[in-house]
């Protein structure tokens, strides 16, 4: 009996020592489930959603680590939960974990626990953040990558022993085969490890932490595994060597270089000073133009993160530097490597009409660096308040400060809240409950595709119709798929590119000759199809 209680005491004693992690993980996790789409969201989502339910291939690069994890977690919670769900409900899981580790770095850095809640939760709070937590997203799982990247990268660099190298290494690979994004904080991670770690003790494991990071990349052999079976969503086909190369490179895309630029540097710059404005307060004004309400927010929060900053600089340079390296890598280094066009709503009155722009807002890509100030935003509300007063006692108002954030973003990012809760799913039901029996549809865009493959993979809606997606028709494993699964091409067509319209044109024949009837997914206005398929 006796060494039952000592054992509770000890538990005890360990979760309050850890009562900043857990209470940033409980309340991130509260706010993201308080906020979780019910169903299938627009973009990536019904993909995703498409190819975990069935254990098929994405978009390139594939996310095959992402997938097999998401359909494992899903044979475990859609019984209780339903499918989508419960691969929500991941994203929301691994978000809150990802700022639990980060709480517990911070505590480890700053030796203040109130200091380390008040900077995770403003970070778990930047809207940019949050909309990754509540859908289905491989950009959750993946922050959770990264942040365990740098906890091990911490670990290794408080200690001389090997084995988080060899773990850190291993853990690299897997990041890479999950998604690249979750590489971002590779280089701080790199800089924790091995800034108090002399440099050939490093040099010595190089060739084992190769090999490490080469068994755990090895999990993007599953496409090539898998694709030979042809499940339901098999983007890209990477069933032999060649198209798996293309897959993994993303060669599909035409990936841009580092130079010509897209778009002037300026307004790539600029298109994160816009991403920025949208952080700490969304719901003051969701429309992309500044707002003066929301705009002082973004302001506000910036100087907090400066003062923030500066405090952490005098209490642990090291992790500090890391930071950093963060900040600039996922700003500034992201910036260059992708080479992005100007976003949808950005480059007005700088870049002529006829300049081409992202098909969405690609504010994700830059998640990294709104964390960064996010926690030094919180670091700097917390540390503000404790200066101005001559009692610690207010120092909680700082916290209070800290997490505006989720009251400021809440409106703008619920997707529990109509229309966004259903828009999708009620989308894609027009779309296939409107078309005639064995229909082929003819789709342009995201939005009129991957929640139509959600409803017909996962939901079983309408699988006698068939959706060609125009966009994707260049692609010759797209086109040898519409002649294999539903003999839509001849197979001259399949072998060439021969142009969008003979393309359009041959589906529509042979849709013809099948007693398909041909019907578009869109109600706007398509030159292109009218001409040739329309008319039939």
């Amino acid at each position: 009996m006796q060494g039952a209680v000592r054992e509770m005491q000890r538990s005890l004693k360990k979760i309050r020592r850890h009562k900043a992690e857990l209470a940033t993980g409980a309340t991130l996790l509260a706010v993201y489930l308080a906020t979780l789409a019910p169903s299938v969201t627009l973009w990536d989502s019904g993909e995703f959603l498409s190819a975990i339910h069935s254990l098929g291939i994405p978009h390139p690069p594939g996310t095959p680590l992402y997938v097999l994890i998401a359909n494992v977690w899903a044979k475990v919670w859609a019984p209780l939960f339903g499918f989508a769900y419960s691969v929500n409900m991941l994203s929301a899981v691994c978000t809150a974990a990802a700022f639990a580790l980060l709480a517990n770095l911070f505590v480890r850095w700053t030796g203040d626990r109130l200091v380390a809640f008040a900077g995770a939760v403003c970070a778990g709070a930047m809207s940019t953040v949050w909309l990754n937590a509540n859908e289905t997203e491989v950009y959750a799982v993946a922050l959770l990558g990264g942040c365990i990247l740098l906890w091990i990268g911490n670990e290794a660099g408080e200690t001389s022993q090997r084995r988080w190298l060899f773990l850190g290494a291993y853990v690299t690979g897997l990041a890479w085969a999950l998604h690249l994004t979750a590489l971002v904080p590779l280089p701080a991670a790199l800089y924790l490890a091995l800034a108090k770690r002399p440099l050939r003790d490093f040099l010595r494991a190089s060739p084992l932490l190769i090999v490490l990071a080469l068994l755990g990349a090895s999990a993007v052999l599953f496409m090539l595994v898998r694709a030979p079976h042809d499940p339901s969503l098999n983007q890209g086909n990477p069933s032999t060597l060649t198209a798996f190369a293309d897959v993994v490179l993303r060669r599909q895309y035409s990936v841009a270089p580092l130079w010509p630029r897209q778009a002037p540097l300026f307004i790539q710059l600029g298109n994160f000073v816009e991403y920025w404005d949208w952080q700490a307060a969304l719901s003051l004004a969701p429309d992309p133009p500044p707002s003066l309400a929301r705009t002082a927010m973004t302001f506000l929060f910036s100087v907090l993160g400066v003062v923030g900053c500066m405090k952490h600089r005098k209490t642990d340079r090291r992790s500090w530097r890391a930071m950093w390296i963060l900040f600039a890598t996922s700003t500034i280094g992201v910036i260059i490597y992708l080479n992005l066009k100007a976003g949808p709503s950005y480059g007005a009155g700088f870049l002529p009409t006829n300049a081409p722009h992202e098909a969405r807002e690609r504010d994700y890509f830059f998640a990294p660096a709104f964390i960064c100030w996010g926690m030094w935003a919180g670091y700097g509300a917390v540390r503000l308040m404790r200066g101005a007063t001559v009692t610690t006692r207010l120092a909680p108002l700082g916290a209070l400060v800290a997490i505006l954030p989720v009251f400021l973003n809440w409106n703008a990012v619920n997707r529990r809240s109509e229309p966004v809760a259903s828009e999708a799913r009620l989308a894609a039901t027009r779309i296939l409950t409107s078309a005639p029996k064995g229909a082929v549809i003819f789709a342009r865009g995201d939005n009129e595709t991957y929640p139509v493959w959600y409803m017909q993979e996962v939901e079983g809606l309408r699988r006698d119709v068939t959706v060609v997606v125009i966009p994707l028709l260049p692609a010759q494993w797209y086109r040898a798929e519409l002649e294999r699964r539903y003999a839509l091409l001849p197979n001259d067509v399949v072998i060439g590119w021969k142009g969008a319209a003979p393309t359009l044109a041959a589906v529509c024949a042979r849709a013809g000759e099948l007693h398909r009837p041909v019907a578009r997914a869109a109600t706007g206005p398509d030159s292109t199809f009218s001409a040739v398929c329309e008319t039939r």
